[in-house]
C-alpha cells in the first residue's frame, strides 16, 4: 500500500508563513492591557460605518482593476470590463491569502498572459501599476505629514514630545522615498538618464542584482515611454484608491472609538502600514504583520495599540470578505481549464 506523498517544499514552507502569521497575531494579542475590552469594543462596533468601509474597500479594489486597465489599453490589450474585474477579484483573493501583495499581482498577470499570450506586456502592465501605486501611496503620507507639521493637529491641540517626532520622522522618511521613486520614475522614462543610472549601477556593490532589476523595469516603461496620459490616469486612481482605504481605515475606526484617530494622521500612516506589509511578506495577507503594524502607527499617533490592533483585525476581516468571489472565479475557472483538457483529450 502506497503512502501519502511527501509534502513539497512549498507547501512546508506556507504552512510555515501561516504559523508564523498566528503566532505573531497571538504575541501582539497577548500584549494588549485589557484584551476583553477589546473584543467588546469590536463587538459593540457601529454596523453601519463596518458596512460602509466594506463598500469603499470594494470600491477601491475596483478602482483598481479599472486603473490597471488603462494601462491596458495603453499597451494595446483589449479586455472587457467583466474580464477585467474578474482578473482583479482574483488578485485580491490571492493578496488575502498569500504573502503580502506579491501572490496577487503575479496571479493578475499570469491570467492576462495566458488570455492574450503577451506575457512581457503583461508583466509590464503589472510592474507599472505597482510603481506608480506605491510612489503615490508615499507621496500622500509624505503630503498628510507635512500638513500635520505646518498646521497642527486636526483637533487644534499641540502635539506630544514624541508624537511631534514621529511626524516628523514620517514626513521626512516618507518625502525622501517619494523623491527617490520621482527620480527613478523620470530616469525611466528618459533614455538618456537611464543609461546613466545604469552605468552609476555597475559600478556599485552588488551590481549583478541590481542591474538586471534596472533593465527590466527600463523594458517595463519602454511601453509606455509616451503614454503620458495613461501614466497620470493611473497616478490619479492610485491616488483615489489612498483616498478610499484611507477613509475605510477611519470609519473603522470611529465604528469602534469615535475620535479615535483623525482622518488626517490615517492619510500620514495608511502608506507607511501598506509599505511594512509589502517589506515584510512573512505571512499570507500579511496576517500579524499588518496588525503589527496597525497597532504601532496607532501608538505613535496617540490613539493607542488597542484600536489599532482592533482595526487591524476588522480590516484583515473585511478583505477576507470582499475576496471571496474573487476565489469563487479561480475555482470555476480551474474547473473550466480541467473541462477543456479533458475534452481535448477525448478528442
Amino acid at each position: 500500500m502506497a503512502g501519502n506523498p511527501p509534502m513539497n517544499r512549498q507547501t512546508l514552507l506556507n504552512f510555515l508563513k501561516l504559523a508564523a502569521g498566528i503566532g505573531l497575531l497571538y504575541f501582539l494579542y497577548t500584549r494588549l492591557e485589557d484584551p476583553q475590552e477589546l473584543w467588546r469594543q469590536m463587538a459593540n462596533a457601529d454596523k453601519l460605518l463596518l458596512l460602509a468601509g466594506a463598500c469603499l474597500y470594494a470600491s477601491a479594489v475596483a478602482l483598481n482593476g479599472v486603473k490597471w486597465g488603462v494601462l491596458l489599453r495603453a499597451a494595446g490589450i483589449r479586455v472587457t470590463f467583466v474580464r477585467l474585474m474578474a482578473y482583479q477579484w482574483v488578485a485580491e483573493f490571492f493578496n488575502n491569502f498569500l504573502p503580502a501583495q506579491v501572490g496577487g499581482d503575479v496571479m493578475r498577470g499570469y491570467r492576462l498572459a495566458t488570455d492574450t499570450r503577451r506575457t512581457a506586456d503583461a508583466a509590464a502592465s503589472v510592474l507599472i501599476d505597482r510603481f506608480i501605486g506605491l510612489l503615490v501611496f508615499m507621496l500622500a503620507a509624505a503630503l498628510a505629514s507635512w500638513a500635520m507639521l505646518l498646521y497642527g493637529r486636526p483637533d487644534g491641540t499641540d502635539f506630544p514630545p514624541e508624537q511631534l517626532v514621529t511626524v516628523r520622522v514620517i514626513a521626512l522618511g516618507s518625502g525622501i522615498v517619494t523623491l527617490g521613486l520621482g527620480a527613478a520614475l523620470l530616469a525611466l522614462l528618459s533614455r538618456r538618464l537611464k543609461l546613466l543610472v545604469e552605468r552609476i549601477l555597475a559600478r556599485l556593490p552588488l551590481a549583478h542584482r541590481t542591474v538586471p532589476i534596472w533593465h527590466k523595469m527600463g523594458d517595463a516603461f519602454n511601453v509606455y515611454r509616451y503614454s503620458y496620459s495613461a501614466l497620470l490616469w493611473t497616478a490619479a486612481g492610485s491616488a483615489a484608491i489612498v483616498a478610499l482605504t484611507s477613509v475605510n481605515i477611519w470609519l473603522i475606526a470611529r465604528a469602534i472609538q469615535p475620535d479615535g484617530i483623525s482622518l488626517l494622521e490615517v492619510f500620514a500612516i495608511n502608506p507607511i502600514i501598506v509599505f511594512v506589509s509589502l517589506a515584510l511578506p512573512l505571512s499570507p495577507g500579511g496576517l500579524g504583520v499588518r496588525q503589527g503594524a496597525f497597532a504601532a502607527t496607532f501608538l505613535l499617533m496617540g490613539s493607542g495599540t488597542e484600536l489599532g490592533f482592533a482595526v487591524g483585525l476588522l480590516q484583515q476581516f473585511i478583505g477576507y470578505l470582499v475576496s471571496v468571489p474573487g476565489g469563487i472565479l479561480w475555482m470555476r475557472g480551474g474547473k473550466k481549464a480541467t473541462a477543456a483538457q479533458a475534452s481535448v483529450s477525448d478528442g
